[in-house]
């Protein structure tokens, strides 16, 4: 787009990513805990913006703000994307995914492609051949479902995970690590498998924030990226800048 402001907003359950981009690529990204605002960033000027949420009310308030200060798109009102949806309830697709997916298109894969996102939920979406959206997997998340294990026994306590060193953990942390590093690796190396057998081209790409550690135990070949839900907004400013 060439000397321009785009600004970009993530909203999530739990994170609210914030990026400034020329429109071709990020600049920098900022995070805040979802319904939370930074008046001070905000404040900058900007040339347009594209938003997607999964909390319509807060998404809602960060439109009317973005609205006063420049033109913008949301998920939920465009209508150009690089897939054909061919799912049972097309409105029921959440724009967090459709970011995802326009993410790998963004960074060049090729379909057959899955996304998985390791995030409050954890979320694979299947691209086929064809271009088609064709569904995909909700499980719960790495963190969230840690935090609840945590929460309701009492002895164990929440602490940092890294990544195991061995498959079977020898105290409470590497015992937590194996089960929840490596046992969310092997729930993604699972779907991984079956689907190869199906599209022996299958590619894939990781994020979220629990994929920081589980990309490197995997044992397929995946991409990993961050802010993979970003560059899938600036995907579909792309398509959709006639809209402006």
């Amino acid at each position: 787009m060439g000397n321009v402001t785009v600004v970009l907003v993530d909203i999530g359950n739990t994170r609210t990513k914030l990026a400034f981009s020329d429109g071709e690529s990020l600049l920098s990204v900022t995070e805040l805990p979802t319904g939370e605002f930074d008046s001070h960033l905000l404040s900058k000027p900007m040339d347009a913006w594209v938003l997607s949420s999964v909390v319509p009310a807060v998404g809602t308030m960060w439109t009317e703000l973005l609205s006063r200060k420049a033109p913008g798109l949301t998920l939920k009102e465009v209508d150009n994307f690089d897939i054909i949806f061919d799912v049972r309830r097309k409105a029921e697709v959440g724009e967090d995914r459709l970011a995802d997916i326009e993410g790998a298109f963004y960074l060049g894969l090729k379909p057959p492609f899955i996304t998985i996102d390791f995030g409050t939920a954890s979320v694979i979406n299947l691209v086929t051949p064809q271009h088609e959206f064709v569904g995909g997997v909700i499980g719960p998340g790495v963190m969230s479902s840690y935090e609840c294990l945590t929460s309701k026994a009492a002895l164990l306590k929440e602490v940092p995970l890294d990544v195991p060193e061995d498959l079977i953990g020898r105290d409470t942390k590497t015992n937590l690590e194996s089960g929840f590093i490596l046992g969310f690796a092997f729930w993604a190396e699972g779907f991984y498998a079956r689907l190869k057998k199906q599209y022996p081209d299958l590619s894939a790409v990781l994020t979220g924030g629990a994929a920081k550690i589980i990309h490197q135990v995997i044992d397929f070949p995946a991409q990993y990226e961050p802010h993979l839900s970003l560059l899938g907004l600036l995907r579909v400013l792309e398509l959709n800048k006639h809209l402006l």
